[in-house]
């Protein structure tokens, strides 16, 4: 199925918006045409996409001057409030389709836009929720892209009745990252000194209790989650994605040995069920040959390609993160959230393409949101397991009210004890029930 569009210019911003939404997400393939005689000749689907209607009943979507330039500015960003859904760039053109810029909204969203421009970043160096403008104007939960979306394909359904869009329905997509497979066992004698040393000096002797149990095999290692992992994973039919941390150690990466084969055959007995993917370093960020280094580490492990990633921490540069996975060889990347706080930082729970916004280019580097972590719900916003599991179904729900993808993110150490990380399982399952 085609349609038609005309607009006086397609520079890549366009080229990218329309391909992203009309293509990829609704099933249409585009033709494009800044030939007003072609246009109004034409018969079938079209759409203008411009500052006045060529036609009687033009399907107008009216253009605004994001999509059109090619540097990146400050811009006068005032809402308005469209059937309950937050839109941008107001644009007052008669026989509008909408009264604002649909395409240069969804834009914005997705390409991440105030993410390049001057911010004041986290102290790990990230762009924080609280500088975006959906957390500022409370439309952080709101799939705004996703629900606009929609009102496009209502439109379009209205004018065109015949016209047919790709089928799209509600998916669950639970992932976790593997900081740290075992709390106490394959570190190495040096770190599993250091640990019972750390625990005396600070009083800490629940920790080196568990600790002294662990190595003298009288219980299992906390972290040593993945059998009961695998039992829910069958329990709900589910497919999952794991992320391996495989970086050399450093503060914030504490990741077991590399070269512990238990370590080892754990990677190696979970990608032979489920899809597995890197999870960089935190030290990695900015170093090419750090991310090449650990993504050929699970790359021997495994035997198999790896194309799948996320952010340890989360750090997201942009673009220089994202141009590196690309060099690394990466094809999906599934950092697109925030540490401080759930909900859709791209506007979205689909999966779209990234557009490379400093070089005005798009690219093949699919990018897969996810609206919820545990650590936000304990660590950042401070909910108690109960009030989380009511946190969670909302997100759920709002996430079914637009066929959209839920991603969720846990690590295996959150299913222990450590750390007062008991009851955040029944929040877990509480959510597979949920979605099932």
């Amino acid at each position: 199925m085609k349609l038609l569009l005309y607009t006086t210019a397609y520079p890549p911003r366009v080229q990218y918006i329309c391909q992203q939404v009309f293509t990829n997400w609704l099933g249409i393939q585009l033709d494009w045409t800044n030939d007003v005689l072609q246009y109004k000749n034409y018969i079938g689907f079209k759409l203008n996409y411009s500052t006045k209607a060529l036609e009687t009943n033009d399907f107008l979507l009216p253009k605004s001057k994001l999509l059109f330039e090619g540097n990146l500015k400050n811009q006068p960003i005032f809402p308005i409030w469209y059937n309950k859904i937050p839109a941008l760039f107001a644009v007052s053109v008669p026989n509008a389709i909408f009264p604002f810029d649909l395409l240069a909204t969804i834009f914005f969203h997705l390409s991440r836009y105030e993410e390049y421009l001057p911010f004041q970043a986290d102290q790990h160096g990230r762009f924080p929720a609280s500088e975006s403008w959906a957390y500022q104007n409370d439309c952080l939960q709101l799939p705004i892209v996703d629900l606009l979306v929609i009102e496009l394909k209502k439109a379009l359904k209205k004018r065109f009745p015949s016209i047919v869009f790709k089928p799209q329905q509600f998916q669950f997509l639970p992932t976790y990252d593997i900081d740290m497979a075992w709390a106490f066992r394959h570190k190495g004698w040096k770190r599993n000194m250091g640990g019972y040393f750390n625990d005396l000096i600070k009083g800490q002797f629940t920790s080196l209790k568990n600790r002294i149990k662990t190595h003298l095999s009288l219980q299992k290692d906390p972290f040593q989650t993945f059998e009961w992992l695998d039992g829910r994973n069958r329990t709900f039919n589910l497919k999952p994605i794991y992320f391996f941390l495989l970086g050399d150690y450093a503060t914030y990466d504490t990741n077991n040995l590399v070269t512990a084969k238990p370590f080892q055959q754990l990677i190696q007995t979970l990608a032979a069920l489920y899809k597995i993917g890197i999870h960089p370093s935190y030290q990695s960020v900015g170093q090419q040959t750090i991310i090449d280094k650990e993504k050929q580490r699970l790359t021997e492990i495994t035997q198999q390609t790896i194309h799948r990633s996320r952010q340890h921490f989360l750090k997201l540069h942009l673009p220089q993160t994202y141009r590196q996975l690309i060099q690394a060889g990466i094809q999906a990347d599934y950092s697109m959230g925030y540490a401080m706080a759930t909900g859709f930082r791209a506007g979205t729970s689909l999966p779209f393409y990234w557009y490379d916004l400093a070089a005005e280019t798009s690219t093949n580097l699919s990018i897969h949101p996810f609206q919820v972590m545990e650590v936000t719900l304990k660590e950042y916003l401070k909910l108690s397991p109960e009030a989380a599991k009511i946190h969670v179904q909302q997100l759920i729900a709002t996430t079914k009210s637009v066929n959209g993808v839920f991603c969720s993110l846990w690590h295996n150490s959150s299913f222990s004890e450590l750390e007062n990380w008991n009851e955040w399982e029944n929040v877990y399952v509480d959510m597979l029930e949920s979605i099932s």
